[in-house]
């Protein structure tokens, strides 16, 4: 009676040979499938007698079946997001985030960065932020971006400071990183929030350097329209109105400059104070053109699978360096464009746009 028991699940695949695909499928030890197993069991999904009656799964369907039910299970009992932005002992991924983020190197601070040497993805890496899919993805662009903005300049790239002032968000990380050389000055723009303490203000330091609190979405009169280059990423989904926040981003730009934009399509909300905006790749370039700026570079990485990741909790750890880099029509991860203000108004340059895939 027992040997005719067990019969149909030989048959079918026995729970050794499940216990075998699991193992192959996640690296997990025995160990870590055994606590698998008995954090299963303590699972109680709300939707499982539906599925029970309603869905089936046959050959091909059954293992993303299985992670959909995992999710919607794990969901249910707060155990999903797997993890927030920054990882603490006790995370699966913490020994490995310790390993990859070389503090040291990562610092904007230490200017010892040899341009045509370290166009590497992890030399653009902020220090905290190994891991995180949107800084690689970010690092990508921005090689890319230079690489563009270089040809462009023709042999005026050869000359030290060639692009002028040069302006990021909050930190210098970028302009000082990747464009170093090509940049005269390296300027800062921080957000003018009274309830952060910062006003409206601009200080230059003795040898030219400027810090400057302002409100883009109301430009004091006094604000430079100077800049080659500015960097801002990961700051248009803050402002309450992107269209007048382009505006004053691309009076900044002197006529002929550049702008680096960059801002998620998926992402969970995050206050700095405020967070108001998602972005596609034809939502962030109208934002651009509307304010008179000539796209020049697009890059839209990401795929179905990252996307929903990236409100999972997983880290870049989780996905081939090939898929977040692959551009997506359909789920981007995030979206990045390269721009260049006309150096007359409605001019419009005569080489073609870019593809950032090329």
């Amino acid at each position: 009676m027992r040997i005719s028991w067990w019969l149909p699940i030989l048959t079918a695949g026995s729970p050794e040979e499940l216990w075998a695909g699991l193992q192959h499928a996640t690296g997990f030890s025995n160990a870590e499938l055994a606590h698998l197993a008995k954090e299963l069991q303590g699972l109680e999904p709300s939707q499982r007698e539906l599925w029970q009656r309603k869905v089936r799964c046959t050959s091909g369907t059954c293992a993303p079946e299985a992670a959909s039910r995992l999710v919607a299970g794990l969901g249910e009992t707060g155990r999903l997001p797997a993890r927030v932005f920054e990882l603490f002992p006790g995370d699966p991924l913490y020994e490995y985030w310790k390993e990859s983020d070389r503090t040291g190197f990562h610092s904007w601070v230490h200017f010892d960065v040899d341009e045509e040497a370290e166009e590497s993805l992890e030399a653009l890496i902020p220090e905290g932020q190994p891991l995180a899919s949107s800084r690689l993805q970010a690092s990508n662009f921005t090689w890319r971006a230079k690489r563009l903005i270089r040809t462009l300049l023709g042999p005026a790239s050869e000359t030290f400071g060639s692009l002028g002032r040069c302006l990021e968000w909050d930190t210098p990380f970028y302009i000082i990183k990747a464009f170093a050389r090509l940049c005269f000055r390296f300027d800062i723009l921080q957000y003018a929030d009274s309830r952060a303490g910062l006003f409206e203000d601009m200080k230059v330091h003795a040898k030219g350097t400027r810090l400057m609190s302002l409100d883009v979405l109301h430009p004091p009169s006094w604000m430079p329209n100077d800049y080659g280059l500015v960097v801002c990423l990961f700051v248009l989904e803050h402002v309450p109105d992107p269209h007048l926040a382009m505006k004053g981003i691309a009076s900044l730009l002197h006529a002929g400059g550049f702008l680096l934009l960059g801002a998620p399509f998926v992402d969970g909300v995050h206050g700095c104070p405020d967070d108001f905006f998602r972005y596609t790749p034809r939502g962030l370039r109208r934002v651009a053109e509307v304010a008179g700026l000539e796209v020049l570079l697009e890059f839209s990485p990401g795929n179905a699978a990252a996307a929903a990741g990236e409100l999972m909790g997983m880290r870049s750890s989780y996905w081939s360096t090939e898929d977040l880099l692959r551009d997506s029509d359909t789920h981007p991860v995030n979206v990045f464009l390269l721009a260049r203000k006309p150096l007359r108004p409605g001019h419009r340059r005569p080489w073609a746009r870019h593809n950032a895939t090329r």
